[in-house]
């Protein structure tokens, strides 16, 4: 009986020391991980280098060394790698089935690393939420509204989803209304309107602005301009307050307004 014992007490010692440097060797693994994910990041954030390029690779290295200490902790564990290979397609499958709505997000984002349908800055639209793509996670894509908010939104959802780029193209339409007062001579209005939009430098020239006439609910009429901007290099808010306040001049000007 002594023999017995001394020889479990042998057997779960060792067995208890091969855990412990499992374990360490994957904490190891998760150090070198994170260092590697930040020399990578620090490595490649440069202006010439796509900043979605340089997040997937740091996020592939990392999940490389993660799974190469946990190859570790199990090798070193049960001491033999070919059993370790072979549990882990069926650790793999039971993963797969146990997480199945979270693998799917991260392999989602994933594809969407690849196939880069926007971009990290893009403005947006998916499940009926716009905003600015701040950061493509494991999980899920946050976006940042104009109101301040910030949406997140699985992967999954937006990949499969219908995606609209407000910021694919370098110009975008803008529309801008005003109501034309009572008594002001319409005539030659719309071309004079025409010729000053043209003459700014901000606006795209192909394809020019159009000025037009439209009727209004009230029975009155309605000036509608339609322009296209190169929004990343002017504000759009600005440039459509200087607009309101140019066409506020026109139609109140002496060749738009009655004599008396």
């Amino acid at each position: 009986m002594g023999a017995m014992w001394h020889w479990i007490n042998l057997h779960w010692n060792d067995e208890w020391a091969k855990f412990v440097e499992g374990i360490l060797l994957l904490l190891l693994g998760f150090v070198i991980a994170s260092v590697v994910r930040r020399t990578i990041r620090s490595q490649l954030k440069r202006p010439h280098i796509d900043q979605q390029v340089a997040l997937l690779i740091s996020r592939i290295a990392y999940l490389t060394v993660v799974l190469l200490g946990v190859v570790a902790f199990f090798t070193r564990w049960f001491g033999s790698p070919a059993l370790v290979f072979g549990g882990f397609g069926f650790l793999a499958l039971a993963v797969s089935l146990a997480f199945q709505d979270i693998l799917k997000n991260f392999i989602a984002g994933l594809f969407m690393l690849l196939e880069r349908p926007f971009r990290l800055g893009d403005e947006i639209t998916v499940d009926n939420h716009t905003g600015i793509v701040e950061n493509i996670e494991m999980r899920a894509t946050t976006l940042r509204t104009t109101d301040g908010e910030q949406v997140i939104t699985p992967n999954s959802l937006v990949y499969t989803g219908t995606i609209i780029n407000r910021t694919r193209y370098p110009t975008r339409m803008f529309t801008l209304t005003a109501k034309v007062p009572d008594g002001v001579v319409v005539d030659g209005l719309v071309e004079r309107i025409g010729e000053e939009l043209k003459n700014r430098s901000d606006l795209s020239r192909d394809p020019p602005p159009h000025v037009g006439l439209q009727p209004s609910v009230d029975g009155g009429l309605t000036i509608e301009v339609r322009y296209w901007l190169d929004y990343r290099k002017n504000d759009p808010l600005a440039t459509q307050a200087a607009i309101g306040q140019q066409i506020y001049r026109t139609i109140h000007s002496p060749d738009a307004t009655p004599k008396r």
